[in-house]
């Protein structure tokens, strides 16, 4: 039952980061921007921001930028189970669902994967720019980590909820 689920929910990421998340980006031209602000990236989920300031703004549009990828991430994973698995009625299959949507660790993972490839400050518009993407392939990677390490968890908590069951003696055997 999870196995299937797991299966499904890695297929579904893996169509939606590959075929349907390009498509949905849109190209964006903003005047003083640079010509890669707003730009796809086919290989990667890339969110972009930008700090108007001194060149201080640089760091604190890095750390914006990383926050904007943790909200893009849970935005790409609340697509994949909507689309897939919205109405689900077993507790079990919600509660690893529910697992897989929230990731406790996601801001670590953002923080050892993300790149800038773009990192611009124009004095002209004081303004800092900035590009962070991670590849999808490391996301989906992670993920399909995530998604066994998540199994293993919910099979040994019910192994041993069955244990304690029958430590307490609520199991018969007939």
């Amino acid at each position: 039952m999870l196995e299937s689920i797991a299966l499904a929910l890695v297929k579904t990421l893996a169509t939606f980061l590959f075929k349907t998340y390009v498509l949905m980006a849109g190209n964006v031209s903003i005047d003083g921007a640079p010509y890669w602000y707003m730009k796809n990236v086919s290989s990667s989920v890339c969110v972009y921001d930008y700090k108007q300031g001194g060149l201080e703004t640089v760091d604190a549009v890095k750390l914006s930028t990383a926050a904007k990828m943790k909200s893009e991430i849970e935005k790409i994973l609340e697509t994949v189970i909507y689309s897939e698995y919205s109405n689900l009625k077993d507790p079990k299959e919600k509660q690893f669902v529910y697992m897989f949507k929230n990731d406790p660790e996601a801001s670590i993972f953002i923080n050892q994967n993300i790149q800038f490839p773009n990192l611009e400050y124009s004095k002209k518009y004081r303004t800092a720019f900035a590009q962070g993407c991670i590849d999808k392939e490391v996301i989906l990677e992670y993920q399909t980590r995530r998604i066994d390490k998540i199994k293993y968890e919910l099979t040994h908590k019910r192994a041993g909820d069955a244990f304690d069951e029958l430590d307490k003696g609520d199991i018969s055997v007939q």
